[in-house]
């Protein structure tokens, strides 16, 4: 027979692993890679679920006692999915800003030329999709999702699952990195827009020399052409800048787990 000591050592232990499963879960919602919509849902889960159950073996007798009571159990699984969704965010970081990079590509090019006269047409940031799947490449190369199974672990010690708050530092550093994404997709775009500052600079030059050609109509494939062209050249300056920035987010992703224990 099953005596009360062991039901309530397993329900405890059902409950760590279940608050561990919503981090999880909610950090591979988030994350480059398993965030992407190519990744079923039900692989999503899955995987989450097994990490779920590793990390439940590693840390679930190291967490302090919790209260058990209905109303605790909502805010921790709240907290739990904040703390999961922070270092997912974190991480993705360098997606939003190739991105937004991609998209002012997109735009000065011309790619996006529809949204001049449509601006709720849904037109695809075509140059971001390329850059972002360079950057996971590189995401991948650099190890990048053995970083995300480490930042779980040192989660789960930095922020045990009694432990929370919105801290002061915490909102500081995720400011900053919301302000690194626009400084990183400046740098990423700078090259082939200020080519393009140029192209638009002789354009007008040559409507004033010669105002019977139809500079407008021209000015489509002189951009694309040289777009494409400044695009292709600076392919290996974007994957130095990616796998920097990569490092970089790496690094803040720490901090900010760091951040989210009050008690630090």
């Amino acid at each position: 027979m099953i005596d009360s000591g062991a039901i309530t050592y397993f329900s405890t232990k059902f409950i760590f692993g279940l608050l561990i499963f919503i981090r999880v879960s909610a950090m591979i919602f988030a994350a480059p890679v398993f965030s992407h919509a190519a990744v079923q849902p039900m692989l999503k889960i899955g995987l989450a679920a097994v990490v779920a159950m590793m990390l439940t073996a590693a840390f679930a007798d190291k967490q302090p006692a919790i209260d058990t009571h209905i109303w605790s159990l909502s805010l921790l699984v709240v907290k739990e999915f904040l703390i999961g969704a922070a270092i997912g965010f974190s991480t993705a970081m360098i997606l939003y800003a190739v991105e937004f990079a991609g998209g002012l590509l997109d735009f000065d090019i011309g790619f996006q030329t529809s949204l001049l006269f449509d601006s709720n047409s849904s037109a695809p940031t075509l140059i971001g999709q390329l850059k972002m799947m360079v950057t996971l490449m590189v995401f991948l190369g650099l190890n990048g999702h053995h970083f995300l199974l480490e930042a779980l672990a040192a989660s789960f010690v930095a922020v045990p699952l009694d432990s929370f708050g919105v801290t002061t530092s915490a909102v500081d550093t995720l400011l900053r990195l919301v302000t690194n994404v626009t400084i990183i997709a400046i740098k990423i775009a700078s090259p082939i827009l200020l080519s393009l500052l140029l192209v638009n600079i002789s354009l007008a030059l040559l409507s004033r020399v010669a105002p019977q050609l139809n500079v407008f109509v021209l000015s489509f494939q002189v951009k694309v052409a040289v777009g494409l062209i400044m695009l292709f050249v600076t392919i290996p300056l974007f994957v130095m800048i990616a796998k920097t920035a990569i490092t970089f987010f790496q690094n803040e992703t720490y901090t900010v787990i760091m951040t989210l224990n009050p008690k630090r």
